[in-house]
């Protein structure tokens, strides 16, 4: 189907207002350009279950057999069968690695970015190398570098670079996180031994999001909270993986109470087995043995995960008591604003990308629409 043919869409749909309504979606150049208020029998698709804007994953390490870090140019395959997901929007992560290997990854990503098919491409998030070496979870410690400001000025020269990992408490963080915001990136804390306090003052030099939130940061205490306790009140999104392994269902719990679906962000964190079998796989070239429920190192570390956003929004679901609406924007809208989109992805309203997600009753992704093409419809 091409873009530029009129589609017409119709069934339940979560409208921008957060309510599921009866509606036509018309699809065309690769826009929304009408949502009729009802039913259309005679739609080119009508669906039973509920359509909602297109999910969007900050943080996808690879999946479906592809490692993003040990060869960046598997990003084209693995955007083919995100869709598959509902999953619209992403942005490969390139973990911790030898300095050398950057520029490669970034050419290879922009290739990769300039292929329509598939998921979108959004940029690329960096997560690493100036990482706390005490929380560097999965990422390999002779890669990880003290900050360098020179270094980081290349790296926001590509135009490619959309959101950085950072733990902001290094010497020289707090400066790294304004000379990439000056430049135009995102720049999240994460893999940190910060503060409370630290956290706070790296918040008010730029960082506004949060890598996925308990995992690889120093604990929370009451006396002193650290970077858990400060981002879950501080007015900035942060990731958070609903997969029940990185972190309880109660914490989870605790999170949508504490940030709402207005700043949290589901992310998968997903690496090279999401979408496969259990057996052994790689994370950025080092070994990682999978079983039916997660992913980790031979020391027991977890290493990403195999969760597929489709089952984060059921999980966030299952484990919160939250609406559909709530979960999906969590999975949509949310991490559209955390990149500045929101004026075209995440709601389902004229003028808006047609980048949409079809569910069947049980959730379970039915199809997937991607500037208005039907990129996956299940059989």
């Amino acid at each position: 189907m091409s873009i530029h043919q009129k589609f017409r869409l119709s069934g339940s749909t979560l409208l921008a207002n957060g309510e599921i309504q009866a509606a036509t979606l018309v699809l065309e150049n690769g826009l929304i350009t009408e949502v009729q208020p009802y039913l259309d029998q005679n739609a080119d698709m009508q669906i039973a279950g509920v359509i909602v804007p297109g999910y969007i994953d900050l943080q996808v390490n690879g999946g479906f057999g592809f490692d993003f870090t040990a060869d960046p140019g598997n990003v084209t395959a693995c955007a083919a069968r995100l869709p598959e997901t509902g999953v619209t929007g992403f942005l490969p992560t390139v973990i911790t690695s030898p300095f050398e290997n950057y520029p490669a990854a970034y050419a290879k990503i922009r290739t990769a970015q300039a292929d329509e098919r598939g998921s979108r491409i959004l940029g690329i998030h960096l997560e690493g190398p100036y990482l706390s070496p005490q929380r560097k979870g999965a990422h390999h410690l002779d890669y990880i570098r003290p900050i360098d400001l020179d270094e980081i000025s290349t790296w926001a020269d590509t135009g490619l670079l959309t959101l950085v990992t950072l733990a902001a408490e290094l010497p020289g963080g707090f400066q790294a996180v304004q000379s990439l915001k000056k430049q135009g990136v995102i720049v999240s804390i994460g893999h940190t031994d910060a503060t409370c306090e630290q956290t706070m003052q790296a918040i008010e030099h730029g960082v506004s999001w949060g890598t996925h939130l308990y995992n690889a940061m120093r604990p929370f205490s009451h006396r002193e909270p650290g970077v858990i306790g400060a981002l879950l009140v501080a007015d900035i999104p942060c990731g958070i993986i609903p997969d029940g392994i990185h972190c309880h269902p109660e914490a989870l719990r605790l999170a949508f109470r504490a940030k709402g679906a207005n700043n949290l962000t589901l992310v998968t964190d997903a690496m090279q087995a999401m979408g496969g079998l259990p057996g052994q796989y790689i994370l950025g070239g080092t070994p990682v043995t999978v079983t039916s429920q997660d992913a980790r190192l031979a020391d027991g570390t977890l290493a990403g995960s195999i969760l597929s956003m489709d089952a984060a929004v059921r999980n966030m679901i299952a484990f919160t008591g939250c609406s559909l609406a709530e979960a999906v924007q969590m999975a949509s809208s949310t991490p559209a604003r955390v990149l500045g989109l929101q004026d075209r992805f995440g709601a389902i309203q004229a003028g808006y990308q047609a980048d949409l997600t079809v569910l069947d009753p049980e959730l379970h992704v039915a199809a997937t629409f991607i500037n208005g093409r039907l990129e996956y419809r299940r059989k």
